[in-house]
């Protein structure tokens, strides 16, 4: 039978005193499939026999606070701690009494029970207890209502009966209850360990010896004796039930009921052997058929059971509510499908594309629920479907979600469905705090689906709990301290991670309408900082799916034609990149029709292209507010969220996108964006070919492909998917900046070539700018101080500030007067420090390139300094229109930007060797020794000691990504790994966080005769554990590594590199010569080779280095940071002077 829930169930047996299959919701849900309908929830009366503490009754008792309970159960002190949790929780409608059960016993004048429970407790009575609990029970019950029991039944509780025999009987001396329990615990490992693999019944013996020794353990929470079970045969239990005046209804988890789910062959013989046969008999022959345990049977007053259905109609899943708690995981490199798992840990697979629109639909009403109606239309929605078509598809998806434990049904309205605005608080079992004189009052913590709740929160989430259920502002709830630098974000990824929690356990109560509201408030008091647009997303989905409002079109909020006039003239001027006046008309539109969502698009679009994506949340938060449901509001939210690198809240915004327009390529080519952002490559490669499937000229998807073959480590892939884009939208930036990206990295380009693209480059967005340079008025003073402009979108957190940040830190501010041009979206504390180092700091982010062009001609800058290249965020357009007399790039990009209009390249004779001139459009102006400065962070750490000596092999490494590790390279580290016996490599970075790209490089070395044992791929970062199990380092050619090369030489470990193509290909070069060990570079393959063999051959030479390199970088060129400003602060006043000699 495939149906994980059922086998699940017959493994475990007792499902416990809280659970989902026997609260009053799931009892009147599954009998209204039999045809029966149950009372309705509101004011029912509930009793629960067999109660323990109540824990059963809390959660109904909350969301149904008009219903009365009584539970009862033997044990007094039990019940004593029920009626003071009950009381902790402020419930009054629930009465708990100790009673014996075999004096089981009510009032005269008890008002009938609509449901009453039995768990775990029906198979431990004596047959005659059991027998006057059923007639109790029955006297009790009201004419419609529902009597749940569960119980073991044969013939799979034969084999309990046979552990339960060896049990007792290895226990036979055992004097006490405790000697009894050791010696049944020392039994059961009879059937753990000792069975017989020719035993025909290993299966159901481990099962039963499983059970016992959980009841043993007190696992059940029932307090019955494990030992004591007396299961029946269910045609028997169902006569002691008629016997009480009751009719069977069917079982708590239906599909069990059906023959033909336990196979073709299984309902065949059913059928034909039970032909007039009443509905019991059917079962108990299906029984023996499955070999079943354990039952959980709804049983109703004998005259209501005569009218009901035989099986559960599955028809009548469309009159029931859905809900479903399981949240969709990162693909982790699934070629296709999605993984969903909920907060217990029960999970799906699909490639289905219905499951998984059903999925993240019902995601998003979690806990809340939604109608079979509602369901039916979106796939009809995102599938393309008729009527008929979604039915057929739902019906099979919900059965797959029943099969798996996957949903909750209801007939009416969910517990978490409140109408109105009900203000959204925790849920009571969390709220509470007990008081601290009373430490044995532990409050059970659970949902309102029954579901119980294995969580454990920290001082800081109590805390948060707390301010959430005063009702204070979700960013008075926020516990984390706020920012003390102007401009710093103040962080929400606590608040973020326990609403997520509240959310994904169900222990939140309020309406959806609430929900949006105390989300919404949040994220337009910190104008979109707050890192809840996931939240968000989610919830104003929730309250659309409500509405039953699938999608809106592009011009739902439109504008009058006024209005719409002067949007079409603010989109003329974004065209022209004209973003002031842009920015002025849309603001003004935005005022003038203030209730459509259309009026706020051109801000947010303007902000956005502009480079102002922080800015332009706020905008986007109108939009939404204003049009929830339409897809265009969410596409410029995802690409704002990608680009402030909040991947995961893009992603939610980019994936609703699409949900609302499923045909649209832009919603799939956002995704794509969002995904590849995150590394998620599969995910993102689905998502760009969908949007080019619906337009094969949707260029974000077609430059996304080719960053996605490039971070996936496919160069020659990945210039070839360039080339396709640039062919496609030649005037674009973005694609032609990706083409000589990936070129650098081709093994098979030649160094002309990459050069001719370059060029090539200039030529297309550069050379028609010339009609903009204007003579520079300066002062050719060649003594005076020097004005310097340094343009960069990393004056933030980033890998290269450990090379810049030296040089500035150290610039003589006499005869250099420093300005910044800062061109990023979010400053953080890195920014508040480099600020330190500039006379003027300038925001770039926003303005167009001849705005900013103009800016540095009006500050008087002699010399522009580009330290990006063709990396994001760059400003070359900028440097095309000559703003300054005098222009350089170094150090960002390592190579030529192709620009005529840049002066020089400040390199060293390493990287750009005599000769090599012509590969460059600027000129080389070569720094002695090295031109890199490094300054290494504070938490490295010591060195170690030389690995090998401990390991007795060679282990190699590198820290590089995927996109250097081209053939060439793998089959080099291949035959140095076959030269170095037992030696072992090690791939580390963030490439390799992904399983399938670890296994995918792992083969390409198998290929090559090395053993997978052998291979250490994977991802830790800060890698400084990493580099201290290395003793030798790897660089990559024809691009070498970069900073990870420092960090490599610096933590004691040297490294080989092979000086291929000018300049990328002589970074590591450039580095070794820096601290004084050329002798590592090598000129040939062969060469390389043999360097490493001969280092991995001396280990007491291995280790001197290891122990003396970081010491001789201090006293390199390389880490002498006053000496490097001075060397470069020369260069600097050498350009300049040239300048002031040349003709103006």
């Amino acid at each position: 039978m495939s149906n994980p829930a059922y086998l699940h169930r017959q493994a475990i047996a007792e499902p416990g005193r809280l659970a989902p299959c026997h609260s009053p919701m799931n009892l009147r849900a599954t009998a209204y499939l039999f045809g029966m309908d149950a009372p309705a929830l509101d004011n029912a009366r509930v009793l629960y026999v067999g109660c323990g503490s109540g824990e059963g009754l809390f959660p109904f008792a909350l969301a149904y606070p008009g219903a009365q309970l009584i539970g009862i159960d033997a044990s007094a002190s039990e019940i004593e701690q029920g009626q003071r949790i009950a009381q902790a929780l402020r419930l009054t409608n629930i009465s708990l009494f100790a009673q014996d059960y075999a004096d089981l016993g009510m009032g005269a004048d008890t008002q009938p029970f609509d449901y009453v429970i039995i768990t775990g407790l029906y198979s431990f009575l004596a047959p005659d207890q059991a027998q006057t609990m059923l007639d109790r029970c029955a006297q009790w019950l009201a004419s419609n209502g529902i009597l749940y029991v569960d119980y073991h039944v044969y013939p799979g509780a034969k084999a309990q009966e046979v552990v339960r025999d060896a049990v007792l009987l290895h226990g036979h001396s055992a004097q006490t209850e405790e000697q009894l329990r050791g010696s049944a615990t020392a039994a059961l490992t009879l059937f753990n360990e000792g069975l017989s693999s020719f035993n025909p019944q290993v299966t159901p013996l481990r099962m039963a010896a499983a059970q016992l020794q959980r009841g043993l353990e007190g696992d059940v929470q029932t307090g019955a004796n494990a030992l004591s079970s007396h299961p029946c045969y269910f045609i028997e239990l169902a006569g002691r039930a008629a016997q009480a005046g009751l009719g069977y209804v069917g079982d708590a988890m239906p599909l069990a009921e059906i023959a033909l789910n336990h196979g073709q062959n299984v309902s065949l013989t059913n059928s034909l052997l039970t032909i007039g046969q009443p509905t019991t008999v059917k079962q108990q022959y299906l029984d023996f058929a499955s070999g079943r345990g354990f039952r959980q049977s709804l049983f109703t007053t004998h005259a209501t059971a005569e009218r009901l259905r035989p099986r559960p109609d599955l028809e009548r899943l469309k009159g029931l509510r859905w809900a479903c708690g399981a949240q969709r995981l990162a693909a982790n490199g699934q070629e296709q499908g999605a993984t969903y798992v909920d907060h217990l840990g029960r999970g799906l697979v699909t490639t289905e594309s219905h499951m998984v629109k059903l999925l993240d639909t019902l995601s998003h009403a979690w806990p809340g629920s939604l109608p079979y109606t509602t369901l039916v239309a979106v796939l009809m929605h995102a599938e393309n479907l008729d009527d008929a078509g979604a039915r057929k598809l739902l019906d099979k998806a919900l059965t797959t979600l029943l099969e798996h434990d996957l949903a909750h049904y209801c007939v009416d309205a969910g517990p978490y469905d409140r109408e109105g605005d009900v203000p959204v608080r925790p849920l009571a079992c969390i709220a509470v705090t007990p008081d601290g004189k009373d430490e044995r009052l532990a409050i059970p913590r659970f949902n309102l689906w029954h579901e119980r709740v294995k969580l454990v929160f920290s001082d800081n989430q109590r805390e948060m709990a707390r301010r959430l259920g005063e009702g204070l502002p979700l960013l008075q709830v926020n516990t984390a301290p706020a920012p003390d630098e102007p401009g710093v974000v103040q962080d929400s990824s606590s608040l973020l991670e326990f609403l997520g929690l509240l959310k994904r356990y169900g222990l939140l109560e309020g309406s959806a309408s609430a929900w949006v509201s105390l989300l919404g408030t949040a994220l337009s008091a910190s104008k979109g900082d707050a890192q809840l647009f996931g939240l968000y997303t989610g919830a104003l989905a929730r309250v659309s799916l409500n509405q039953r409002i699938l999608s809106l079109s592009a011009m739902t909020g439109g504008l009058p034609s006024a209005a719409a006039s002067l949007a079409i003239r603010i989109q003329g001027l974004l065209s022209e990149s004209q973003y002031d006046k842009a920015e002025a008309l849309a603001r003004q539109l935005a005022k003038t029709v203030p209730g459509a969502s259309a009026a706020w698009e051109p801000l947010a679009v303007t902000l956005c292209n502009s480079g102002r994506f922080r800015e332009a949340l706020a905008p986007t938060l109108r939009m939404l507010e204003l049009a929830p449901a339409r897809a265009q509001c969410y596409i410029i939210l995802a690409s704002c969220l990608t680009a402030l690198t909040r991947t995961s809240e893009a992603i939610g915004a980019a994936r609703r996108a699409v949900e609302l327009a499923p045909y649209d390529a832009s919603t799939h080519g956002v995704l794509g964006d969002a995904l590849c952002s995150e590394l998620r490559y599969k995910e993102a490669q689905a998502s760009c070919l969908a949007a080019l499937a619906l337009d094969p000229n949707q260029e974000k998807a077609r430059t996304n492909l080719g960053k996605i073959l490039m971070d996936r480590g496919d160069a020659e892939g990945a210039v070839a998917a360039a080339r396709t884009a640039v062919a496609l939208a030649p005037k674009a930036l973005i694609p032609h900046n990706n083409l000589l990206f990936s070129l650098n990295y081709s093994p098979s380009a030649s160094a002309q070539e990459v050069f001719d693209a370059y060029r090539q480059y200039n030529q297309t967005h550069c050379e028609g700018l010339r009609s903009t340079w204007r003579a520079h008025t300066n002062s050719r003073d060649a003594r005076r101080p020097i004005r310097i402009g340094y343009v960069s979108p990393d004056f933030r957190q980033h890998s290269g500030n450990n090379f810049i940040e030296p040089l500035l830190a150290h610039h003589d501010r006499k005869d250099f007067e420093t300005h910044a041009y800062a061109e990023f979206v979010a400053e953080d504390a890195v920014t508040a420090r480099f600020k330190r180092y500039f006379d003027k700091w300038t925001p770039t982010a926003g303005m167009s390139d001849s705005a900013l062009a103009e800016r540095i001609r009006a500050d008087g800058i002699d010399i522009l300094v580009d330290v990006a290249g063709h990396t994001g965020g760059n400003r070359l357009g900028v440097f095309a229109r000559k703003p300054a007399p005098v222009s350089l790039t170094w150090l960002g990009f390592g190579y030529t930007t192709g620009l005529t209009a840049i002066d020089y390249i400040v390199s060293d004779e390493m990287m750009a060797p005599s000769g090599s001139e012509h590969l460059f459009s600027e000129k080389p102006w070569r720094l002695a020794d090295t031109n890199f400065v490094y300054r290494a962070g504070t938490t490295m750490g010591d060195c170690g000691d030389l690995p090998a000596l401990n390991n007795g092999y060679i282990t190699l490494g590198s820290l590089t990504r995927a996109i250097r590790v081209n053939d060439k390279v793998v089959r080099v580290w291949s035959e140095i790994l076959h030269r170095i016996p037992k030696s072992r490599l090690i791939v580390n970075s963030n490439s390799y966080r992904d399983g399938p790209m670890r296994e995918e490089l792992a083969n390409r070395f198998i290929a090559q005769g090395i053993e997978r044992d052998r291979l250490l791929i994977g991802w830790e970062s800060p890698p400084w554990n990493v580099l201290r199990s290395m003793d030798i380092g790897l660089d990559c050619f024809p691009h070498n590594s970069g900073v990870t090369l420092v960090e490599t030489v610096y933590m004691g470990v040297p490294y080989v590199t092979l000086a291929d193509r000018p300049s990328v290909g002589r970074i590591g070069s450039s580095i070794l010569h820096g601290i004084g060990h050329p002798e590592w570079i090598s000129q040939s393959q062969e060469e390389y080779i043999q360097k490493v063999v001969a280092l991995a051959s001396d280990l007491p030479a291995l280790a001197r280095i290891r122990a003396n390199l970081r010491a001789e970088m201090h006293a390199s060129p390389l880490m002498d940071e006053p000496a490097f400003a001075r060397k470069f602060e020369a260069a600097l006043r050498g350009m300049f002077t040239t300048w002031c000699e040349s003709q103006a």
